[in-house]
């Protein structure tokens, strides 16, 4: 085998193995970020928070008067791992990276859910889930 060929073969290689990893711990938390700049950007507020909803979230830093947004479709998890980092476990809802509040995640169906959020820097937090209310 001629030596340019090896070199291609392995420029190959390492672009597979590079695609891989991107695929594999890289992907699914691009698209969760991309799906909550589409909500940021086209959703439609549903509402504004509650104040005892806002009291209940006051000490995760969301005010009383955000707008509130619906989301529609089912949840799914994957673990995000860094180099350095420890591992960061994702849920997502409808595709929108979502973070839920004691006693909301055990509203959480294995099929469609239907969700209230308020949206933050880098996640939705759930305010209600399925009919059932964040308590205060």
């Amino acid at each position: 085998m001629p030596e340019a060929a090896v070199w291609v073969v392995a420029a190959v290689a390492v672009y597979a193995i590079g695609v891989a990893i991107y695929a594999t711990f890289y992907w699914p938390w691009s698209r969760a970020q991309r799906a909550l700049r589409q909500l940021r950007k086209r959703g439609v507020p549903l509402r504004s928070l509650r104040e005892s909803e806002a009291r209940s979230l006051l000490l995760i830093e969301f005010p009383a008067g955000l707008p509130v947004y619906l989301l529609e479709g089912t949840r799914a998890a994957f673990v995000v791992r860094g180099k350095f980092s420890p591992a960061q476990h994702v849920q997502t809802l409808a595709g929108v990276p979502v973070k839920y509040p004691a006693g909301l995640e055990r509203a959480v169906r294995a099929g469609s859910n239907t969700a209230e959020v308020v949206l933050g820097r880098d996640h939705a937090m759930v305010v209600r889930l399925n009919g059932v209310k964040l308590s205060s």
